[in-house]
This record gives structure tokens, sequence and C-alpha cells, in this order.
């Protein structure tokens, strides 16, 4: 993974660019999908939330030297991110807990946005 400018991250494998930082805030699910549509960050303005599989990307199998289960290049503030992918057959969406290095499901609780785009090539 690569830092650029120290406002994103970008991962050559999967073409995928993520904020390095996220929210400053945790919101509710409904909250967390208005401000990702809204955001305009870095240059882009194409952000969304991340799928589960693209959020279980990020979790490292080792934890770094801030206890978490992530690339020591992002910010240690969203400790649990939000996803776009609803659980199947419930109204329940999944999260990723990089503390401890899984994801859960939940519907009603605060939890941070780490938002994503996909690369374009011309980029």
């Amino acid at each position: 993974m690569l830092q650029k400018n120290g406002q994103v991250v970008y991962d050559r494998n999967s073409g995928l660019m993520w904020q390095q930082s996220g929210s400053s805030k945790e919101m509710n699910y409904g909250d967390a999908k208005l401000w990702v549509e809204q955001l305009n960050f870095a240059g882009y303005s194409d952000w969304r939330l991340p799928t589960l599989e693209e959020a279980m990307s990020l979790v490292e199998s080792k934890i770094n030297s801030d206890g978490l289960y992530i690339d020591s290049k992002f910010d240690k503030t969203q400790q649990y991110i939000w996803t776009s992918d609803l659980v199947k057959g419930k109204s329940r969406v999944w999260i990723i807990h990089f503390l401890g290095g899984f994801c859960e499901s939940h519907s009603y609780y605060y939890y941070y946005v780490r938002a994503v785009r996909s690369r374009q090539s011309s980029e």
C-alpha cells in the first residue's frame, strides 16, 4: 500500500483508494451513507462506503503498534467502520472491527466511516 500526501492510501492489489483517516466522529448507518454521499475529499467526489469484502481486505493478520489489525498507514481513530453490505435476510449492516480484527453486524450503533473509491485507469 502507498500513502499519498497523508490524505489517501492506495492499494495497488485491488486498485482501491482509501481515506487515510475517515470520519472524525462516529455516526449511525443512515448518517454514514449521507456523509459519504456528500464527501468531496482529496480532489474526488465519488467516494462510497466499502463493501464487506473491500473493508476486510484492510484487516491485517498481525496487530500493529497501535493495537489494531490494520496497516499503520491508516489513522488509528477509526477502530470500527461501517460497510455498505447488509446481512442477508436481516436489517443489519456488516461492520469491521480493526481493534479485534474481525467483522460482525449491527443496525443501531454508531461507528466511523472510512470511505473508498475505485481508482480510474487514467489516474
